[in-house]
């Protein structure tokens, strides 16, 4: 079996934190466009290659971001950008996907770093969520300096296995191989690279400032390398 690429990949932190639209990738890639350009973007559009060698295209990683990477992924869309702290995709991934009227799933996982952070997360939202953030289901698992915290909201989902959110250790109620089987009962096969298929690069010409850090530099300072 082949080393997952991302949520926990070789190249983490990029891919620690993927989005995923219930939509097409020409369909999803041209709505985001749309609303970049709304908002004044000057965007500069790339190829990429196949997965997963396209994501070392996020890299250099950026605070703020500016990169974003779009993959087919059957009737799902993946999203993610060059957040130097592993990604953050609700933005666009809700935001788009509350334009095109379709569900969107996000999906998380930061092993433990040297610092004492981790999270593991699943969230859901779509249409029949609730207003203003439309979100349908949440559970995380996080820690922060070492301190552990659950939570979770909305109904439990069919698939879910909820004997195992009474795990005395936190870590242990929502692993990441629990995580990738809800991302698979949604559809999405994050470990199969053959799932994956044409991407698009949507890079943004900012006129601030950012922070910018190779990847291997940033492992370095997570004391993941």
């Amino acid at each position: 079996m082949s080393v997952p690429a991302i949520l926990g990949g070789p190249l983490s932190p990029v891919g620690w934190s993927v989005g995923f639209l219930e939509a097409p990738l020409e369909v999803a890639v041209d709505e985001l466009l749309r609303w970049r350009r709304e908002l004044g973007a000057s965007l500069e559009l790339a190829d990429v290659a196949p997965w997963p060698d396209c994501l070392t295209a996020l890299d250099p990683l950026e605070a703020p971001w500016t990169t974003e990477l779009m993959v087919d992924h059957g009737v799902w869309t993946a999203y993610l950008n060059n957040d130097i702290k592993g990604g953050d995709p609700w933005p666009a991934t809700s935001y788009v996907a509350s334009l095109l009227d379709v569900r969107w799933v996000i999906g998380s996982h930061q092993p433990m770093t040297a610092p004492g952070h981790a999270t593991t997360q699943f969230q859901l939202g779509g249409p029949e969520g609730e207003e203003p953030l439309r979100f349908v289901r949440t559970i995380s698992a996080h820690a922060e300096d070492g301190r552990w915290s659950w939570d979770e909201s909305g109904a439990v989902l069919p698939f879910e296995r909820p004997q195992a959110y009474g795990a005395r250790r936190i870590r242990e109620r929502l692993t990441r191989n629990l995580l990738v089987e809800y991302l698979a009962a949604m559809g999405i096969d994050v470990d199969e690279p053959t799932r994956y298929g044409a991407g698009c690069l949507v890079r943004q010409q900012v006129t601030w400032r950012t922070r910018r850090e190779r990847v291997d530099a940033v492992r370095r300072s997570w004391g993941l390398a």
